[in-house]
């Protein structure tokens, strides 16, 4: 099978039930998920821990499965985000805040290579979120998204914290 059809020649492309053009919004939230996935890629290769490799290999599935959820218009597939999808972020946080002091002030977003990593996906994952609040979609889509940037905002100062780098506050 060849990669190339041309069928997006002209400016347009596939959503599961219909053709719509390159610049529909669906289109650029896909677009926004795939450089997601792919700054996640990216982030497994500075992390050491198996179990943080093993939960963004979740995460990356459920980008998948929202990509998915997007494209699918008439909601053929009946994909959702499971709220245990949810509470798994949210027990991982919990897990992580153990051992991290509380904040008192804003933070920068410096340190160990694969903190500063993790800073930009959250910042790309903030940016998938800011699209689907135009976009008629789940709550649980959003909610996903909205735990995922807290769970890489808490994954960043955790893998800082290992690496023993001091986390740089500002007023």
């Amino acid at each position: 099978m060849k990669i190339y059809t041309k069928r997006g020649d002209l400016g347009e492309t596939d959503l599961i039930s219909k053709r719509v053009l390159k610049s529909d919004i669906a289109i650029h939230i896909v677009g926004e998920i795939d450089e997601a996935s792919a700054r996640l890629a990216d982030c497994k290769q500075y992390i050491e821990s198996e179990e943080i490799k093993k939960d963004l290999s979740s995460v990356d599935h459920y980008l998948f499965r929202i990509s998915s959820i997007v494209v699918d218009n008439e909601d053929r597939l009946k994909l959702r985000i499971e709220d245990d999808a949810i509470k798994a972020l949210e027990e991982a946080i919990d897990v992580m805040d153990l051992q991290l002091k509380p904040l008192k002030k804003f933070i920068t977003y410096d340190g160990a290579i694969a903190a500063i990593k993790v800073s930009l996906l959250r910042s790309q994952i903030r940016k998938v979120e800011r699209y689907l609040i135009d976009f008629e979609i789940e709550e649980n889509v959003i909610r996903y998204m909205n735990r995922l940037s807290d769970y890489l905002f808490t994954l960043m100062r955790f893998i800082n914290l290992k690496a023993g780098v001091s986390e740089t506050t500002r007023s």
